[in-house]
């Protein structure tokens, strides 16, 4: 089993500016406008009541999971007292399996008391890229965004994906929208089947919520059992509040 790496990386100042070009070469390649979300938490740490619901966040570009190759890169993961987390990759390369340019992914997390001393929670985390290929050209995209966020104000607890889109994306030769349904479901025939979109949320809603999207989700099936042998994630983003 190899656990691949990535080439230079760059400081968590230059990370976000080159995110922030990112998502704004993202934004004119799709024709809509992308706001570049960090929350930054306040000079002063919050009251222990105000961190009951705690803020949880991660993301991450490229995962692959088989027998011959397996890693996750870049990977960004909200520090248990909140604040920021960042990483990048100029350049991601498993062959034969995944590959992808500037990759970032970002977490974030703030928490605080509102004027009637409920707690104001919040978590966000995204993940971007470009020039995507899986499979030796079987999916291909000019840009991947994935975008989770979670919080808990006036004693309701939400997530939700808005944001998150795939550019110019093309599945075994057919080109896909960019906002592509949650949870899309494609077949691959002699490898598997690929999951677009992929939205999972958990949570009562009210004191707790929490949310998982997978932009595109490969799983690689053996041809003659459709035993499942591994799987490859690109644009993965999780938030969560209250857990």
């Amino acid at each position: 089993m190899t656990n691949y790496a990535f080439s230079e990386t760059i400081g968590s100042d230059g990370a976000l500016k080159k995110e922030d070009g990112m998502m704004k070469k993202f934004a004119t390649t799709t024709g809509c406008v992308l706001g570049l979300v960090v929350l930054v938490c306040s000079g002063a740490l919050p009251s222990a009541a105000a961190w009951a619901q705690t803020p949880a966040a991660q993301s991450f570009g490229v995962a692959v999971n088989t027998p011959i190759a397996s890693g996750t890169t870049p990977l960004a993961v909200l520090p248990a007292d909140g604040g920021l987390a960042s990483d990048n990759a100029p350049s991601v390369s498993v062959p034969g399996l995944a590959g992808a340019e500037n990759a970032f992914a970002i977490a974030t997390g703030a928490g605080d008391l509102g004027p009637s001393g409920t707690p104001l929670v919040s978590a966000v985390s995204n993940s971007t890229l470009e020039s995507v290929n899986l499979l030796n050209g079987l999916i291909t995209a000019d840009a991947v965004l994935a975008f989770a966020s979670s919080a808990v104000e006036n004693g309701t607890a939400s997530s939700n994906a808005e944001g998150s889109q795939l550019a110019n994306l093309v599945v075994n030769g057919v080109t896909m929208p960019t906002d592509v349904a949650p949870n899309t479901r494609i077949s691959l025939p002699g490898v598997g089947y690929v999951v677009l979109n992929e939205q999972t949320v958990r949570g009562d809603g009210v004191s707790a919520s929490g949310m998982t999207v997978n932009m595109i989700h490969v799983v690689l099936q053996d041809a003659l059992t459709g035993v499942t042998t591994g799987e490859i994630v690109v644009g993965s983003a999780t938030s969560s509040v209250g857990f």
